[in-house]
């Protein structure tokens, strides 16, 4: 199902404008990979700890379920609290250096947090419905952040509570986070291996 098209009103954030584009690709360049897969297909694992293109879109919408949660709550509390800006907005050294280090090709391999595991197998429907419904979320909770200043209101991270950034790293993360696990099934699909010629249930 394709993205309908939206033409910005001239009211948001330019920020927000390049966020909702990576989403808009993101979401797009996923639905891609695993439009038309077979659960043989999604599921198959190149070998033994490694993911399988369902797990790696599975660990993505564990996250992004997260990362709703902390921005929604990100969103509203800026706006209660009156930290409001136009920006631009500017970021710290490590923020940007953390940023750089989620972005694909994969450079630096980190082991996903246990809240963040996928599970062993789901059939792909059931995850291509989640991810389009959150990247559905993930858009509307964007356009609500317009007038936040991303940079003062800082949130938690989902993946440890001793950590904190800002709503606008936040957002990055996310759709970084996003192209990191695409690229990785991608290369999923590209082994020789892969399964070719599967039907795919309907």
């Amino acid at each position: 199902m394709p993205l309908p098209p939206r033409k910005s009103d001239g009211s948001l954030n330019p920020e927000i404008e390049r966020l909702l584009y990576q989403l808009k690709v993101a979401r797009e360049d996923g639905l891609g990979l695993i439009d038309g897969l077979s659960d043989e297909q999604a599921n198959w694992s190149p070998g033994a700890g490694k993911w399988s293109m369902a797990q790696c879109f599975d660990h993505l919408n564990v996250t992004n379920r997260l990362f709703v949660q902390q921005f929604r709550a990100g969103v509203a509390e800026a706006r209660q609290r009156g930290i409001l800006g136009g920006g631009p907005y500017s970021y710290g050294f490590l923020s940007r250096w953390f940023l750089r280090q989620t972005e694909p090709p994969v450079k630096r391999r980190f082991s996903a947090p246990k809240p963040f595991q996928p599970g062993p197998k789901r059939p792909i429907v059931e995850i291509r419905n989640e991810w389009v419904r959150l990247h559905d979320e993930l858009d509307e909770i964007f356009r609500s952040a317009s007038g936040v200043d991303l940079a003062r209101m800082r949130i938690t991270s989902p993946a440890a509570s001793f950590i904190k950034y800002s709503l606008g790293i936040g957002f990055w993360i996310q759709t970084a986070h996003d192209r990191r696990h695409v690229w990785q099934a991608r290369q999923v699909r590209n082994l020789d291996g892969f399964p070719v010629g599967v039907t795919a249930t309907a």
